[in-house]
C-alpha cells in the first residue's frame, strides 16, 4: 500500500455485489488460479525461473482488477480526485508488494538501457528507508510494526518521487503492482501526503486475494514488502533469473 500522514479510510461503495462486480471478481479469480496452478512456483526457490504463461495470468488479472476499480468507482458516488499524469501518489512510498510483483518489475526493468540508473536510485531508496527504519526501531524495540509505520510515513511526508517515476510518469504503469492500483483520492492530490487528505484503497476481492497470498507464500522468497528495497534484494540474487529458458538439460 501507498502510506501517508493522509487518512487512509474504509469507503462504502454499494456496487461490489452487483454482477458486473461478481463478473468481474469471477475473471481475477481465474487468473489468480491459474497462476497458482503454475507448477513451478514451488521449485522456484532452487530454480530461480516461472514460465511466462504465470505472468501472463498476472497480467490478465491486472486488467480485470483495472476495470473491477473503474466500475465500481463510476457506480458509486465518490467524487475521485486522482487524475492521469497526477504523480502524486508516486511521492509516496509502496509498501504491501507481492513477491511475485517484485519479480515481475525486475523482469521488465532488467533489459532497460537506464536499469543501471534505475537500480543506483532503488538502492539509495531502499538505504534511505533502512537506515530511517532502524533509527525509530532504536526507539520502541521489539515494535517493527510500529517502526514501518513510522518510517514510511515519514518518507512519505518528504514527497520524495519514486524511483520508477519518469518525467512526472510512472516508468511502469502497466505493471504496476496491486498496492498502487488500489489507491485513491477523494481530496486533491496536493494533500495525499498530509493529514487533510483523505484516501482509500479498493481492494481485490476476499477470494483472489487469499489465492494471491497463497501464491506469494509458495514462493519462499525472503524479501522486503518495500517495493524499492524488494527488487534490489531481487536483483542482488544472483542465482534467480525470471526469464528466458527454463532451467535443467536443453
Amino acid at each position: 500500500m501507498h502510506d501517508s500522514k493522509a487518512a487512509v479510510e474504509a469507503v462504502s461503495i454499494p456496487s461490489l455485489r452487483d454482477v458486473e462486480s461478481q463478473r468481474l471478481g469471477a475473471r481475477m479469480l481465474e487468473c489468480a488460479n491459474s497462476m497458482a496452478a503454475t507448477a513451478e512456483i514451488d521449485d522456484f526457490a532452487s530454480t530461480g525461473w516461472l514460465p511466462d504463461s504465470f505472468f501472463a495470468a498476472l497480467e490478465k488479472l491486472y486488467t480485470s482488477y483495472d476495470e473491477y476499480i473503474a466500475h465500481n468507482i463510476a457506480a458509486s458516488e465518490l467524487k475521485i480526485m486522482c487524475k492521469v499524469a497526477c504523480g502524486r501518489c508516486c511521492h509516496q512510498h509502496v509498501y504491501s508488494t507481492y513477491t511475485f510483483e517484485i519479480i515481475n518489475l525486475y523482469r521488465q526493468l532488467r533489459p532497460r538501457s537506464d536499469y543501471a540508473d534505475i537500480h543506483r536510485a532503488l538502492l539509495a531508496n531502499a538505504q534511505e528507508f533502512q537506515t530511517m527504519y532502524a533509527g525509530y526501531l532504536e526507539k520502541a524495540p521489539g515494535r517493527e510494526d510500529l517502526a514501518v509505520i513510522n518510517t514510511l510515513q515519514h518518507l512519505s511526508a518528504l514527497a520524495k518521487p519514486c524511483p520508477l517515476l519518469v518525467a512526472n510518469k510512472c516508468s511502469i504503469y502497466v505493471h504496476r503492482p496491486v498496492s498502487c492500483r488500489m489507491y485513491h483520492s477523494l481530496t486533491s492530490p496536493i494533500l495525499c501526503t498530509t493529514v487533510l487528505g483523505r484516501t482509500f484503497h479498493l481492494l481485490p476481492p476476499e477470494a483472489v486475494a487469499n489465492v494471491l497470498a497463497a501464491v506469494n507464500g509458495r514462493l519462499l522468497f525472503t524479501y522486503s514488502e518495500y517495493l524499492a528495497q524488494g527488487l534490489v534484494v531481487f536483483a542482488a540474487q544472483r542465482s534467480y533469473r525470471p526469464w528466458g529458458v527454463p532451467p535443467g538439460p536443453q
